[in-house]
């Protein structure tokens, strides 16, 4: 159990870092004075960052363990995200905000190859359900503790604890991981041939190919949906933004749940992405229920707590069952590949989800082209899944 807690805190540290921005960014632009751009600059930093350092970190980890990676890693995110709390202009933010881009992916990459590497197989589905239920605990703590913490006391003080629970986190791994075996470390040296090799092997072998192009899929369409969903309901006229955001707590306890239960219910199914694609299917019919269940409190509660248990429960499914394709030498490099897809699909999710707004405020179209993506990787998996 003390591997599984500091893994599960090395996630949530990751998902807190980059949902707390959200509502603390109001706070920072009130008291830098900061305008749309630097507001921006300062939510591309980090991504644009932890793109690049997921991409080279992979052989890195695979070669030299886990364990020294997520402790580095927290020790370089606790001094930047403290520094951070302390940055007297918008250009400081940004960089710092870089520089924990840097150090974040340390961790990243590290967690569910981790999983695998200290766990027996049988027990890798049920782990990685416990492990990935640290992100819909950070989402649902983020947004209360960021507009708490700005509010009515500082928007630093969620970055200093932040900073101490990264420290916290880098003592945790050096005391209790033990280092991972020498027989599932790369050997060979690190090099242009290492990044060529390993990305040709990944885009090259038919299932981890369709894995890597599933997880694009589903990143877009899980930023696609959620991009202006509040938005819309909040426009429907029939309620404030204190109720909404309760509303999304208590849709949120179902991500929660999906995660749990994933290794529970991947039991029923002889491959996890097998269920993984059932799971994108009925994530799909959700998002297509959403606009025509009207924008009432009840209902939209009750579609996006089904909506939340299906994307955690195929991130728990998904990247549990991507480790199970490569060797455990690849472990870390298809980790970092799968969060910098994270990433983009992220971004072009987002993007994706303003215009479409935009061009129909109905949300139709929107949750339309979610299902679409979300569909997508449903027949993806399901291929992995009949394959193995």
């Amino acid at each position: 159990m003390p591997i599984v807690a500091v893994v599960w805190g090395g996630f949530f540290l990751i998902n807190f870092n980059v949902a707390v921005m959200i509502p603390l960014l109001p706070f920072m632009q009130r008291d830098l004075h900061l305008g749309s751009v630097a507001a921006g600059a300062i939510l591309a930093a980090f991504p644009l960052a932890a793109l690049v350092s997921n991409l080279v970190l992979g052989p890195f980890i695979d070669r030299y363990g886990r364990k020294r990676f997520i402790a580095a890693g927290g020790c370089g995110a606790a001094v930047t995200l403290l520094a951070t709390a302390f940055a007297p202009d918008a250009a400081t933010v940004i960089a710092l905000r870089a520089a924990t881009g840097l150090f974040m992916p340390m961790i990243g990459a590290s967690v569910f190859t981790a999983v695998s590497d200290y766990n027996p197989a049988e027990a890798r589905a049920r782990i990685t359900g416990y492990v990935t239920s640290a992100a819909p605990v950070a989402m649902l703590l983020s947004l209360s503790l960021g507009v708490v913490s700005g509010g009515l006391l500082d928007w630093r003080v969620a970055l200093a604890g932040l900073a101490a629970f990264a420290a916290l986190l880098a003592v945790a791994a050096m005391l209790l991981l033990p280092p991972t075996p020498l027989a599932l470390r790369a050997t060979l040296p690190i090099g242009p041939a290492t990044y060529r090799a390993r990305l040709l092997s990944f885009s090259g072998g038919p299932d981890t190919r369709l894995v890597l192009l599933a997880y694009l899929a589903y990143s877009a369409a899980i930023f696609l949906f959620l991009g202006l969903y509040p938005a819309w309901i909040l426009e429907g006229g029939g309620a404030t933004p204190a109720t909404v955001g309760a509303m999304l707590f208590v849709g949120g306890l179902g991500g929660v749940a999906g995660a749990l239960l994933a290794g529970r219910l991947a039991r029923c199914f002889r491959h996890p992405l097998g269920l993984c694609a059932v799971a994108a299917g009925a994530t799909a019919a959700g998002a297509l229920l959403t606009p025509l269940a009207g924008q009432g409190l009840i209902g939209q509660a009750l579609i996006y707590g089904g909506f939340a248990f299906g994307r955690d429960l195929m991130l728990a499914l998904m990247l549990g069952g991507a480790m199970l394709l490569v060797a455990p030498t690849e472990r870390a490099s298809l980790n970092a590949v799968l969060n910098a897809l994270f990433q983009t699909g992220a971004a072009a999710g987002g993007m994706a989800s303003a215009w479409l707004y935009a061009a129909d405020s109905s949300y139709t179209t929107s949750a339309a082209a979610a299902a679409a993506l979300l569909a997508a990787a449903a027949l993806m998996l399901r291929r992995i899944a009949v394959r193995r």
